[in-house]
């Protein structure tokens, strides 16, 4: 029998503790640290869709030119801000950045950019419960139901 997308996947839940993140953002925001940590780690501010709250998180991006790609888990609950596109600001190495985010669903393009993002960065597939050698179009096709891609179009704050 062969696995089939809809084969039951399991994702490790490795949500870091509130401390860590409280600490990534004061690092993010500290001149001199957030050149250091600040390359794959990016700082994204929204408000929250039903309560209007302001949020800052701290998040691993992908970036090529304008377009800023950042992928959670489906099983956290923050990224559904991002079902209807919405204005976000973006810290990314030590810059601010305006920008318009969109979570995509489990289509081609996820699927061709998710190939694309784990051949370049395999060591990031163990948080998708993927070896380094398991980096298959099969396997991340496995995957993609319980991931979510947030896409961010992105202008330099004048």
């Amino acid at each position: 029998m062969t696995d089939s997308p809809t084969t039951e996947v399991r994702l490790p839940d490795d949500r870091p503790p509130n401390w860590a993140n409280s600490m990534m953002k004061w690092a993010l925001t500290t001149p001199g640290l957030q050149g250091m940590i600040g390359q794959g780690v990016a700082l994204l501010t929204f408000a929250g869709r039903k309560t209007g709250k302001h949020y800052t998180i701290p998040v691993s991006y992908h970036r090529e030119g304008d377009i800023v790609t950042v992928i959670t888990k489906r099983q956290r609950k923050w990224w559904h801000n991002f079902e209807t596109p919405l204005e976000v600001e973006l810290r990314v190495a030590g810059r601010d950045f305006a920008g318009k985010a969109e979570a995509r669903s489990s289509d081609e393009e996820t699927l061709e950019f998710m190939i694309s993002y784990l051949e370049k960065r395999p060591i990031d597939a163990k948080a998708y419960g993927l070896k380094k050698d398991e980096i298959t179009r099969e396997k991340i096709a496995r995957i993609l139901p319980h991931i979510v891609v947030i896409r961010i179009e992105i202008a330099p704050v004048p």
